[in-house]
């Protein structure tokens, strides 16, 4: 009889082996108040003070980044700067540094790499690692997070911290590192998946934005629970494919890997709001066509011409609308994009409002590598903006721009129409 269990156990350790490495084991490490943390690091004079930062310095601004003084004073991302000065009068306002950051992010990538070859740049301050082969279990994966953890603060600086998740898939470990911050470190097993989605909200789940939180709630579906309560095929019925995802999502369930292949984007965008709400539509010309060209330059950089073109506009009361245009055939020309997106915005701009803030982007991208025209006006036009793409590349985005997009300042001493506004 004793003889018969010590087989049994035997057999449980053994097979106990063999299913150890079956779970894939992923980290999702999600830097802490990024942009501001870096900040900080740079300038010892801002380490705990709450600071935040924003696309320019200006009440009209938001808040991109908040750091962790600020945070725990009430500031939150996407707060509009003066909203954040009335809640932290002493709030310290930052423009925001994208090459430093961007810097940064290769930095730490390039850490990561260090423990895993299979890592995910998910966004400029997020990254998905699969430790499976090098963590082997649990416990391999909680000890690698910490060793982690400390080289971070080796490379980048004792500032810049990161919460991490551990997971079984990339849907629990990013909604794991979300659970303690700062800094924190947490482990969600396959048998604590539901436990854990039962303890959040529906949008707090990667993939569920409020747009299809809303949707969901008018079914009837207000937390996970419900969702695994209702039937897939009606969720099928109701939301097609993504249908299938969302009854995977209620159960933790999730198959994707961690690709170590750069996704190309989808669209390319630049948004801003104007100094003062404004009727003016010169004014309005020539932030459209700044934005333009700023959209235009990013996609010749990364190689990419637009098959379409959408343009948006907010209002003084914060209403909106928006409209698209399907070319015949693709650019990446700003002067271009600008003609397209200015023609939209005169069909769908109410003038009975003010407009506060225009936007464009590109989509239905496609990668080129020579542009070429049969027409000869164009193929000198391209040849200008291959030069000027050079010059821009060596010397910065400041290296040239139309002479139409001269800084209003300037403008101000001839013509009086009264703007102080760089674009």
């Amino acid at each position: 009889m004793g003889h018969d269990n010590n087989s049994k156990n035997v057999t449980r350790l053994k097979t106990k082996i063999k299913t150890r490495f079956v779970h894939k084991i992923i980290l999702h490490i999600d830097m802490n108040s990024y942009f501001a943390s870096v900040e900080q690091q740079a300038n010892p004079f801002l380490c705990g003070k709450p600071i935040g930062i924003t696309g320019k310095r200006s009440e009209r601004s938001i808040v991109a980044t908040a750091s962790i003084e600020a945070k725990k004073l009430g500031v939150k991302t996407a707060m509009s700067t003066w909203q954040a000065k009335k809640i932290c009068p002493s709030l310290i306002l930052i423009t925001g540094d994208p090459e430093k950051y961007s810097e940064i992010t290769h930095r730490f990538n390039k850490l990561f790499f260090e423990f895993t070859p299979l890592v995910q740049e998910f966004s400029v301050d997020e990254s998905f690692l699969d430790i499976t082969e090098q963590a082997k279990d649990w416990f391999g994966a909680v000890y690698l997070a910490h060793s982690l953890r400390e080289r971070l603060k080796e490379e980048c600086g004792e500032r810049i911290t990161a919460s991490i998740g551990i997971a079984p898939n990339k849907l629990l470990a990013k909604l794991s590192s979300e659970c303690v911050k700062p800094n924190g470190i947490t482990l969600t097993r396959k048998e604590d998946a539901i436990t854990r989605l039962d303890s959040v909200q529906l949008t707090d789940l990667c993939g569920i934005g409020p747009r299809m939180g809303r949707r969901l709630n008018d079914l009837g579906i207000r937390n996970f629970k419900q969702l695994r309560e209702f039937p897939r095929e009606e969720l099928v019925d109701e939301f097609s494919s993504y249908g299938y995802w969302l009854h995977e999502a209620a159960y933790g369930r999730e198959t994707s890997e961690v690709s170590i292949e750069e996704e190309d984007p989808k669209s390319v965008g630049h948004s801003y709001t104007l100094p003062k709400d404004t009727f003016d539509p010169v004014l309005m010309q020539r932030y459209l066509l700044g934005m333009c060209e700023k959209v235009a330059w990013r996609m010749r950089r990364d190689g990419f011409v637009a098959n379409a073109v959408s343009t948006y506009v907010r209002y003084g009361d914060f209403s909106g609308n928006g409209k698209q245009h399907v070319f015949k055939e693709a650019t990446a020309d700003g002067l271009r994009l600008f003609e397209i997106a200015w023609g939209l915005l005169e069909k769908i701009r109410d003038r009975s409002k003010p407009v506060r803030l225009l936007g464009v982007s590109t989509s239905h991208l496609s990668h080129t590598s020579a542009p070429n025209s049969l027409f000869q006006k164009e193929q000198k036009n391209l040849s200008v903006l291959s030069a000027l793409d050079k010059i821009q590349t060596r010397y910065g985005s400041k290296a040239w721009t139309r002479a139409s997009l001269l800084p209003i300042a300037f403008q101000n001493r001839a013509s009086g129409l009264g703007y102080d506004h760089e674009l």
